[in-house]
């Protein structure tokens, strides 16, 4: 039961986990911002502007932590972590991420 909650989710007093609203709120202005073509550091800069703490509640959010949200598949939902993101969304980020990997690849040779 010391496992580490993934950002936007908490433990209640049953012991299960459940949507943390602000924190479900932030992962979703992450991939609502990714979907319109803010880059990582775009994208943690607006949370910092906004003051909204990071994962490990410091001022600043680094680029690999908006990465790891984008790219964690307990948000499409599971038997423990209720959904905050649906597949249609994930899928299309996860897309966009592959397209923009490539593009960085191929282009900066």
């Amino acid at each position: 039961m010391n496992e580490r909650i993934v950002f936007g989710y908490c433990r209640n007093y049953t012991g299960s986990i459940s949507i943390y609203k602000e924190q479900a709120a932030v992962v979703r202005f992450i991939y609502s911002q990714y979907h319109k073509g803010k880059t990582l550091s775009e994208i943690a800069e607006n949370l910092k502007t906004f003051h909204i703490p990071s994962p490990t509640n410091k001022p600043i959010w680094g680029r690999q932590a908006i990465n790891n949200i984008l790219s964690n598949e307990k948000y499409l939902g599971n038997e423990i972590y209720p959904k905050i993101i649906n597949k249609e969304d994930f899928d299309e980020i996860k897309e966009v991420k592959s397209q923009n990997a490539y593009s960085l690849r191929y282009h900066n040779k």
